[in-house]
């Protein structure tokens, strides 16, 4: 074809293209038609980004004559029934458009998006149905495009009808995609950020509450504003992207929503009949049907039809760029992986074209090890590259040789043959033929399927010149340029490293799964696919467990699809055709069934869903995570025994954090205010709020536990010299002597959480946060995020307590929020609190973590030598309350000097020597009957003890001996209150007793020495027969006076009320000159 075809061709395409997405905005079926009662729609509008609108002549009357069209059924549930009959009823819409301004370079750029072409298609969709699917491939441009077809169409324009004028809210799963897309948005749109396109997450928030029209924000976010307003009255459309992901946000949102359009449906049906009757309703009271846009890469339809019905799934083509998939021949599932990624990526270094690598590994240890290694072969190769002759093929396979630890001759017949091919796709046109994704068949030389070996060898003799050019000078492998990319890590600043490759480098990341779908990476056209993840896996009794397990076919596809993002690209995935058809699942299993429960249980029941087995779940958590999130919820003392919440559980569902965090936080306030010395409240307060924060997200002396379960593979190579394996050993030991000080100068004895809350605010009262964190050994990005996170929690505590509504027992009244960041923004050179201040926060801690408790072992063998690595660690053993096997103290940790005999932990996690609790407080036994009487038992009184009145709380108490947990540990007595009517005598005996002790009216301390009798008689049962015991014990009876409260409701009515009873307390001296006195000032003291 000549070039002046080709470029005709390509104008009639782009004005082709142009053409549908005019008429998307234009034709009938885009949602101009009659029955929606539009006109139609002019195509003039004035410059810039102004909106016109065509006025309907009859709006009113088609509002009147608004008939609910009915759609067949689904059988699948009533919800979803309910669902199919609402599409037809669409409320009336004026046509019209908002005109953008784009950047050339956009224009450019969206011409080629598969999902440009299908606006036309979508929109109606979205106008015609209450709930539409759209499924596509990574890089079909569903994300970007989506919410601007809606904000084109008037959909979150304040200037558009009613029934569109509401916010265009799009979730994403994370907050870095969150704020990437809104921002990617913004600039296509020619809009500012932070105007008509704003985002919130969790520690940040830029938009404009009159001019927002698209909110991006993380699925987190919504749910808290469900919380708030369920029927989301200021949204027209919600988009919830990366459906796939399956979070239990995004799970918990679509079966809210499934409600929520179900409501507002009935709502706007409501109005429209009382519209009929001649009501005016005002535009700010008017309500209208939500949209709800699902988009997913690989979605199951099976519970959208469960809870949808039939919506309709539009398919978007997939990307512009194929990617080719290899398999090994075999999988080695007990090998080193990282060990054979590491030999993968030389060779396609060593014998493929220029283009960047990604490699997906399974955690933060192994994206490290990787890096080294690929760091350290890198370095090597430069070396010899320089001493030695390039033009010998043979020298560099010498040096991969010695490097690795393997040869290349071990290379199967079918992995040379995958490589030659990819050298030759690269020169010409012919490529192997897909099935599936995978190379299983190529086309032969004239179109017939032929074996994978053949079709190679067809191409060897096609491309022999490009082969027999690999060994010419020149050809020697540049440099490595390593990036590691985990979730802890500044994303921002790996994708400025990554931006940082030099000419002649090759780019190689080294990505866990968050480089899945949160992040693209321009300049990638390898992928290397493990095939592998970790998970962490918990189960009843609170054990974490960090597996290796395979992915699933959806996520090995997302991965493959990473190479295809800007070109050609390739996979090679380190596994076999048969382990991924008959070992991968297809699809993850949502997250809502591998997580703890208990937060979600708090949620629903915060909204009044008291039966979570009734909700419509997605994927309907297993019946034992419900039962224990419940056992959980009462423990904590958020919800009683009917399954409903207390006061202290809904005050815990006002905050953004897990029950056990919000519960610690709450008992701070209980604790306070029960103190009489305040002077230093909004201190404990700001340390309980920062020991909140830094427990909520990892530990930040992330670098002095890296080594503590590691295995010995952290050498260059398996066959390194012995001098790189000695320099290794140097280097961890002068890190460990490097560590001590930073260790020695925050870790508090009583507290890894406090030790944290210590680092934290010296972390920021520095000037310079990132060299401090690298001069004391912590990890800035974690540090980042408490920090956030305790700013965030702040406020919430006094937006909490200036709320009307919210209980007074969990409101901070004891200082502004100024006055506890100036108290916590007080530079100290030691730990600034007090041992007493210490042990409240400990009693908050214990409070939150109180089903987490581990009691020391006693005896000779009271710890054991575990063999860590390279080194013997002699590690304190524990029984934990939850778990019948020992389980081991952290050596790291800040207590494990000090072995305490009861302790609470924030994970207990099973290492291959042992399970290990980390985030280790210490405990007093006393404080578990105070806040963790659910897991109490007790027995009867013991009969030497006697009742007691306690004037802090107007109660009269018996010690009990309580014994705690399923190991029924034995506690000191505690007195609980007695308020069983077969013991209101003892009480009235024991609140007499303190009466004539002068613990109710302190008068009658000083005049004890007048009584005719001591106080103690009236305990002794030989006694109740003297008048003067008998006489008052009765009165005190007839009178129901049991505490002070009662005696200050009897005197009064009767300020004369036992006054002869008292009177003969007192010898005859007394009497006569002194108890007219002491009456009056008893009750001046009561009353």
């Amino acid at each position: 074809m000549s070039k002046s075809l080709k470029r005709k061709r390509n104008r009639l395409e782009v004005e082709s293209k142009d053409a549908k997405r005019r008429k998307a905005l234009q034709f009938p079926k885009a949602g101009f038609n009659k029955n929606n009662g539009d006109c139609a729609c002019s195509d003039q509008t004035e410059p810039g980004h102004q909106i016109e609108k065509t006025q309907s002549k009859h709006d009113l009357d088609e509002i009147h004559e608004d008939k609910v069209k009915e759609s067949p059924k689904v059988n699948s549930s009533s919800r979803a029934s309910e669902l199919s009959e609402f599409p037809a009823a669409r409320p009336p819409i004026a046509p019209t458009i908002v005109h953008v301004s784009r950047p050339d370079e956009v224009e450019e750029t969206r011409k080629d998006l598969p999902i440009v072409m299908m606006e036309q298609e979508i929109m109606e969709a979205i106008n015609e149905n209450s709930t539409v699917i759209i499924r596509g491939e990574t890089g079909c441009g569903k994300t970007t495009q989506v919410p601007q077809f809606l904000f084109e169409a008037g959909y979150g324009s304040s200037h558009s009808n009613s029934a569109r004028s509401g916010i265009i809210g799009v979730t994403q799963p994370r907050r870095v995609a969150a704020y990437a897309t809104a921002e990617r948005v913004a600039y296509e749109l020619g809009l500012n950020l932070g105007k008509e396109v704003g985002f919130q997450v969790r520690h940040d928030k830029r938009m404009s509450k009159s001019s927002c029209s698209i909110k991006f924000m993380t699925d987190g976010i919504l749910l808290q504003e469900l919380k708030s307003d369920f029927l989301l009255k200021q949204y027209s459309v919600i988009i919830l992207d990366e459906v796939h992901v399956r979070s239990s946000n995004t799970d918990i949102l679509i079966g809210m929503l499934s409600r929520v359009i179900v409501q507002r449906q009935k709502e706007y049906e409501n109005q429209q009949k009382a519209v009929l009757l001649g009501k005016n309703i005002s535009r700010e009271q008017q309500i209208f049907p939500l949209k709800l846009v699902l988009m997913s890469a690989t979605l199951r339809e099976d519970f959208i039809r469960k809870l949808f019905g039939e919506p309709p799934i539009i398919e978007v083509p997939t990307r512009q760029f194929s990617v080719k998939a290899y398999y090994e021949n075999r999988t080695e599932e007990e090998g080193d992986y990282v060990e054979k990624a590491c030999k993968k990526v030389l060779k396609i270094h060593k014998r493929l074209p220029h283009g960047g690598i990604l490699v997906f590994v399974t955690g933060k240890r192994e994206v490290q090890r990787l890096c080294q290694k690929l760091q350290g072969a890198s370095r090597e190769l430069m070396k010899r590259s320089v001493e030695s002759d390039a033009d010998e093929v043979s020298d560099i396979d010498s040096v991969e040789d010695e490097l690795e630890g393997y040869s290349y001759d071990s290379e199967t017949e079918s992995e040379r043959e995958f490589f030659h091919d990819d050298d030759r796709d690269s020169l010409c046109q012919d490529t192997p033929r897909l099935v599936d994704g995978n190379v299983t068949e190529v086309a032969g030389e004239d179109g017939s399927i032929v074996s994978p070996k053949a079709g190679f060898d067809s191409w060897a003799r096609k491309s022999s010149l490009f082969c027999n050019s690999a060994g010419k000078k020149g050809s020697f492998p540049g440099a490595l340029h390593v990036v590691p990319l985990y979730a802890r890590l500044n994303a921002e600043a790996q994708l400025t490293e990554i931006e940082k490759v030099k000419e002649g480098e090759r780019l190689v990341v080294v990505a866990t799964n968050v480089a899945e779908t949160s992040l693209t990476i321009s300049g990638i056209k390898y992928v290397v696919d493990t095939g592998k993840e970790k998970v962490k896996d918990y189960n009843s009794n609170g054990m974490e467990t960090y597996k290796i397990q395979w992915i699933s076919k959806a996520s090995a596809d997302q991965r493959k699809g990473r190479a295809g993002r800007t070109g050609p690209g390739h996979c090679y995935r380190l596994y076999s055709q048969a382990v991924y058809y008959n070992k991968f699942p297809d699809f993850s299993a949502p997250e809502i069934s591998e997580v703890p429960f208990d937060g979600v249980a708090l949620l629903l029941k915060s909204m009044n869903i008291l039966k979570i087995s009734n909700f419509p779940f997605p994927t309907p958590p297993e019946a034992s995570a419900v039962d224990e999130a419940e056992r959980l919820l009462t423990a904590l003392e958020a919800s009683d025994t009917n399954g409903r919440l207390t006061p202290l559980g809904h005050s815990m569902a006002c905050y953004p954090l897990r029950p056990r965090h919000s519960r610690m936080l709450l008992t701070i306030f209980q604790i306070m205010s029960k103190q009489k010395n305040r002077a230093r409240a909004n201190l404990v307060l700001a340390y309980a709020v920062a020991a909140v924060a830094s427990l909520s997200c990892s530990n930040p002396f992330l670098r002095q536990f890296e080594d503590i379960h590691t295995t010995n593979h952290d050498n260059v190579c398996s066959d390194a010299p012995l001098e790189h394996s000695n320099q290794e050993k140097l280097t961890k030991k002068k890190l460990k002597e490097t560590l001590k000080v930073p260790r020695e100068r925050f870790f508090n004895p009583s507290s890894d959480a406090l030790s944290r809350a210590y680092a934290l605010q010296c972390y920021e009262i520095s000037k310079r946060p990132v060299e401090f964190c690298n001069d004391n050994a912590l990890h800035p990005k974690t540090m980042e995020e408490i920090s956030k996170l305790r700013k965030q929690l702040l406020e919430r505590v006094f937006e909490q307590s200036g709320f009307s509504g919210g209980e007074k027992e969990f409101s901070w009244i004891y200082g502004s929020m100024e006055d506890v960041e100036r108290d916590w923004r007080v530079s100290y050179d030691k730990n600034p609190l007090s041992l007493y201040e210490e042990e409240l926060l400990g009693q908050a801690i214990c409070a939150g973590w109180a089903d987490r408790v581990a009691k020391r072992i006693r005896g000779r063998s009271s710890s054991v030598s575990s063999d860590l690595g390279d080194r013997k660690v002699r590690a304190v053993r524990y029984q934990a309350c939850m778990v019948k096997e020992t389980v081991f103290l952290d050596p790291w940790s800040s207590v494990s000097n000090s072995a305490p005999e009861f302790l609470v932990y924030n994970e207990l996690i099973q290492t291959r020597s042992g399970p290990y609790m980390y985030g280790v407080t210490r405990i007093k036994s006393e404080w578990l009957v105070e806040h963790a009487r659910a897991l109490c038992t007790f027995s009867a009184p013991p009969t030497d003890t006697k009742p007691y009145y306690e004037p802090l709380t107007d109660q009269i108490f018996r010690y009990v001996i309580p014994a705690f947990g399923s190991h029924l540990w034995e506690l000191p007595p505690f007195g609980l209150p007695m308020n069983k009517f077969d013991q209101f005598r003892d009480r009235v005996k024991a609140f007499a007793y303190a009466l004539l002790q002068g613990q109710v009216l302190p008068c009658l301390k000083v005049v004890r020495k007048c009584m005719a009798e001591p106080p103690g008689n009236v305990l002794k049962p030989e006694a109740a027969g003297r008048r003067r015991v008998g006489n008052l014990l009765e009165k005190l009876m007839r009178n129901k006076i049991h505490n002070c409260a009662a005696l200050r409701q009897v005197w009064k009515e009767n300020r004369m009320e036992l006054h002869p009873e008292f009177l003969a307390w007192f010898n005859k001296s007394f009497q006569t000159s002194s108890f007219e006195a002491l009456w009056s000032l008893m009750l001046r003291e009561v009353l």
